[in-house]
């Protein structure tokens, strides 16, 4: 091997060991370099998943602020048109039952004041009397059914000793349907003489028939006496329209002959008072 051979393996040397150095130093560097890659990606995942939970914590505190927000009561159109008309539906509803009492009351008061009639059976007459706030006025509401039957109120002062009843003086037809009928004893402001008068009040007018009463019967009448009362009261009396009420049985206890007035034996004197009877109109009193 000659000189200038043996010159040139030293470089080859330093050149493989330059080169291997270098190697070693690249791959040293890139280690360095890959580590370095490695502990950047490592702080960035970490300030990632950092920078992650910071907005989540954030929104989740927002979440729960807003959550109350959330809660507030919102109604749809057709929701508010439902509560308004249940709303007006329950005032007048109020209003209603408060009218209704109302109603009640002044019917009440209206029936105390002219009387009422119950419901009765069809093709029945019924009466029942009704308040008076005058002296020797007396008022019954009747009524009769409409038809071919015709009806009558018989009026009289005197039950004559020994009789089944009262000796009519007169009588005035009924018309059908309810009315008011009204006996009077008064004086006649036209000729100054005591009367006992029959009114009849109904939808169809008026009808009135007056008697005078005889001197005795007006003394009585004037005087200050017990009265036996026996007619209709405030319940209704109902009977088939074969049958008759009777209306008014107010007998003045006057004299001995009173005593007797109790039971069903005819009095064994006269008995004044006034008397009206609901019968059918068939012939003659």
């Amino acid at each position: 091997m000659t000189k200038a051979d043996t010159s040139q393996i030293p470089s080859i040397a330093d050149d493989s060991l330059n080169r291997s150095s270098e190697s070693g130093n690249a791959d040293h560097t890139k280690s360095e370099t890959a580590a370095s890659a490695d502990g950047i990606t490592t702080v960035a995942s970490t300030l990632s998943a950092q920078g992650d939970q910071e907005p989540c914590e954030e929104a989740t505190v927002e979440t729960h602020a807003a959550m109350p927000r959330r809660r507030r009561w919102r109604f749809s159109l057709r929701e508010y048109m439902g509560l308004v008309t249940i709303v007006i539906l329950a005032t007048g509803l109020v209003f209603s039952i408060r009218r209704l009492r109302d109603l009640e009351v002044e019917v009440a008061k209206m029936r105390s004041e002219t009387g009422y009639l119950q419901e009765t059976a069809p093709g029945q007459i019924a009466a029942a009397r009704a308040p008076s706030d005058q002296p020797l006025t007396y008022r019954v509401r009747v009524r009769v059914p409409e038809g071919a039957s015709k009806f009558r109120v018989a009026y009289s002062s005197l039950w004559p000793s020994r009789a089944a009843g009262p000796q009519w003086y007169g009588a005035v037809p009924m018309p059908g349907g309810e009315s008011i009928v009204t006996i009077r004893v008064l004086e006649d402001p036209r000729d100054k003489k005591w009367k006992i008068a029959s009114l009849v009040s109904s939808v169809e007018g008026n009808q009135r028939m007056a008697t005078v009463l005889p001197p005795k019967h007006v003394t009585v009448f004037r005087g200050s006496h017990d009265v036996l009362s026996t007619g209709v009261g405030r319940e209704t009396q109902a009977v088939q329209q074969t049958g008759s009420i009777r209306l008014l049985d107010e007998r003045w206890l006057v004299g001995e002959g009173a005593l007797l007035l109790y039971g069903d034996r005819a009095p064994t004197t006269d008995q004044i008072g006034i008397y009206a009877e609901l019968q059918p109109d068939v012939g003659p009193l």
